[in-house]
């Protein structure tokens, strides 16, 4: 999610002034409809604050986040990396040699991402995701592990197994980079890159 120990006091402000834009939207509302000499049958309501507040965060949650305004204020820590991704990864099962095709389908809102990856003979999907700041170089990487399960032709040696990756986006290429452990049944780690074909 884009929420974190980077940006929680950033976000919470943020929740604050839309609790408050809410009151101010419910008043306006009541105000105008008073002005105008209209009256409210008692079977309908005018909406209350928090009606006004779950919609205003679902407009952000959804769509609103992604503009870059949010980011400059530390509201929001991460890129949108909403869509699909077509590249490569390479495995220390075979001392790195072969290239395997690998895509990524992320689905991502304000509050939360989910990653799906379809490989040469394998699928997965993330369990569980959040997105880190390095002390390092200060850059945003993308955390998460992920249950893998073989295609019905896969090799015997494959199994379910469960592993972890980190990714960083590369804004210049429109490209996602790291690397990735297969977990304690496997065993085997290794690199992934992968570009941006579609848009979300």
């Amino acid at each position: 999610m884009n929420i974190d120990g980077n940006n929680y006091k950033q976000f919470t402000a943020f929740i604050l002034i839309l609790v408050g834009i809410s009151a101010v939207v419910v008043y306006m509302i009541s105000y105008t409809l008073k002005s105008y000499g209209i009256v409210v049958p008692f079977y309908i309501e005018t909406p209350s604050i928090p009606a006004v507040y779950a919609f205003l965060f679902v407009l952000f949650d959804r769509f609103l986040w992604k503009k870059k305004i949010f980011k400059r204020l530390g509201i929001i820590v991460a890129d949108d990396l909403n869509g699909k991704w077509v590249g490569s990864l390479k495995s220390s099962y075979d001392n790195f040699a072969t290239d395997i095709e690998a895509q990524l389908v992320i689905e991502q809102t304000a509050t939360k991402i989910k990653i799906c990856g379809t490989f040469n003979k394998s699928k997965s999907v993330s369990i569980h995701e959040n997105f880190g700041r390095s002390e390092i170089d200060n850059r945003v990487a993308l955390f998460y592990f992920f249950r893998n399960e073989p295609s019905y032709d896969a090799t015997q040696t494959m199994a379910m197994h469960e592993g972890s990756a980190k990714l960083t986006y590369g804004p210049d290429s429109n490209s996602l980079a790291g690397y990735y452990y297969s977990g304690r049944d496997r065993n085997n780690f290794g690199t992934i890159e992968v570009k941006r074909v579609e848009t979300r």
